[in-house]
């Protein structure tokens, strides 16, 4: 067997001259011989493996330390419900399920059934008395063990699925912000919390918080072309002027946000966050009424309870439809929130109004709803609108007058379109801010 030994070094020592095609082809069809059988054996031995074999156990030490964060998105482990008594117990089964059911589907988070691999615990403890449930949320952070958020959320439960879905609409809701906003609280520069922040700026009134997001995402692009959720944002963040300003975007703008938010859709089609922003576009970009509806009622069957997606049916509705079933819609979408309204919600229910000729409510809706610190110019068109039709001179001319101060230029032939289908709605709009005394 000496000559066998020989030809095994041979082949050990001079492998590295043997390349490409006439390499695989000689050594496969040497192996596949009778002699090469032989010849395997040998090669075990006289070759050392070029990398160790890692033991399960050895494996396992080397997973992420729970101390070191996830890039991308957060993880989130929902601990199992307590609660206070045999009846309470069952309804806390069903409401858990519930509540990870809205969670897994969410975009921005992962849901993960290790809590070795969670960044964020959620514990929820469930109270009943008579016919009344007491939902109390607790959110800690496990990198600094510390409890960072707490709320409680009450519901009738005589009518029990009701109950479960307004209970697990607030938790799950909450769940999904208040770990977005400590997550920005951080400090640090990944790209967790770079995302988490453009996210965020989106439901801004300051101009320099959107613009240090639109910054960060041009900075970002090009590394995250196949991300859905960079996608979505930045598709958003391109629409800066339908949230902050009075003008339409400018046509690179929105193809930019078109082409984004089509692309985040079909990255991921089980987001319902971009599902959600696509019919935002196409109803106040291109006054798409069908597309519109299509994309919120997907992103309702990807989550029924995404307060955003039942919103915008509503707008659909305000619009282009029965204004009032749209602001029904609205307001039964936004009765599990406990967050501020944004801009676009209080100025669509108020232009509803408007259409319906309930100018006085409109008036009223907006000064009940409108946060002091959000001045954004859509809400003062509104405002100016409805109350020049009321024939309110003092709030009229306080409208006229912000919105001057903001935008000196500013003029009613300038200002976008509202989405309105028919051309009698949009001009009883612009009557009233005439009326107002906008020029």
């Amino acid at each position: 067997m000496e000559w066998i030994q020989i030809v095994a070094n041979w082949f050990g020592e001079n492998e590295s001259v043997l390349s490409g095609l006439a390499a695989f082809v000689a050594l496969t069809g040497f192996l596949l011989s009778p002699l090469g059988g032989n010849l395997k054996g040998l090669f075990a031995r006289v070759r050392k493996p070029t990398e160790p074999v890692i033991a399960p156990s050895a494996a396992k030490d080397d997973a992420p330390d729970v101390k070191v964060r996830n890039a991308g998105k957060p993880t989130i482990f929902i601990e199992p419900f307590t609660s206070s008594s045999d009846a309470a117990h069952g309804f806390s089964l069903e409401l858990n399920d519930e509540v990870r059911r809205a969670v897994t589907n969410f975009t921005g988070s992962i849901l993960v059934t290790d809590i070795a691999r969670a960044d964020y615990v959620a514990n929820v403890t469930i109270l009943l008395s008579g016919s009344r449930c007491r939902a109390t949320l607790r959110l800690q952070d496990r990198h600094s063990n510390e409890d960072f958020w707490s709320g409680r959320f009450e519901a009738d439960i005589d009518d029990r699925l009701q109950a479960i879905d307004q209970l697990s609409a607030k938790i799950s809701t909450h769940i999904r912000y208040e770990t977005a906003r400590h997550v920005v609280g951080r400090g640090d520069d990944s790209f967790e919390v770079k995302l988490t922040r453009m996210g965020l700026a989106m439901i801004s009134a300051d101009p320099k918080v959107w613009d240090e997001a639109i910054a960060t995402a041009n900075s970002l692009l090009v590394e995250h072309t196949d991300n859905s959720m960079f996608q979505c944002l930045y598709g958003g963040l391109l629409l800066r002027e339908l949230a902050l300003g009075y003008r339409q975007p400018s046509p690179e703008d929105m193809e930019k946000a078109q082409q984004a938010l089509r692309r985040a859709v079909k990255l991921n089609d089980r987001s319902d966050f971009a599902h959600a922003m696509l019919g935002r576009y196409l109803l106040y970009c291109q006054r798409d009424y069908s597309g519109a509806r299509r994309s919120y009622a997907r992103s309702l069957q990807v989550n029924p309870l995404y307060h955003f997606a039942q919103s915008g049916l509503g707008f659909v509705e305000i619009f282009a439809g029965d204004a009032r079933q749209g602001i029904d819609l609205f307001n039964k979408a936004n009765a599990t929130e406990h967050y501020k309204k944004s801009g676009q919600l209080v100025q669509a229910v108020a232009a509803g109004e408007i259409k319906l000729g309930n100018y006085a409510r409109a008036v009223e809706w907006i000064e009940q709803e409108q946060n002091l610190e959000d001045d954004y110019t859509g809400t003062q068109i509104v405002l100016a609108a409805a109350a020049g039709l009321a024939g309110n001179v003092a709030v009229a001319q306080q409208a006229v007058g912000s919105l001057k101060a903001k935008h000196p230029e500013i003029a009613v032939a300038a200002i976008r379109r509202w989405p309105y289908s028919e051309d009698a709605h949009w001009d009883l709009f612009v009557s009233g801010l005439k009326k107002a005394g906008l020029e």
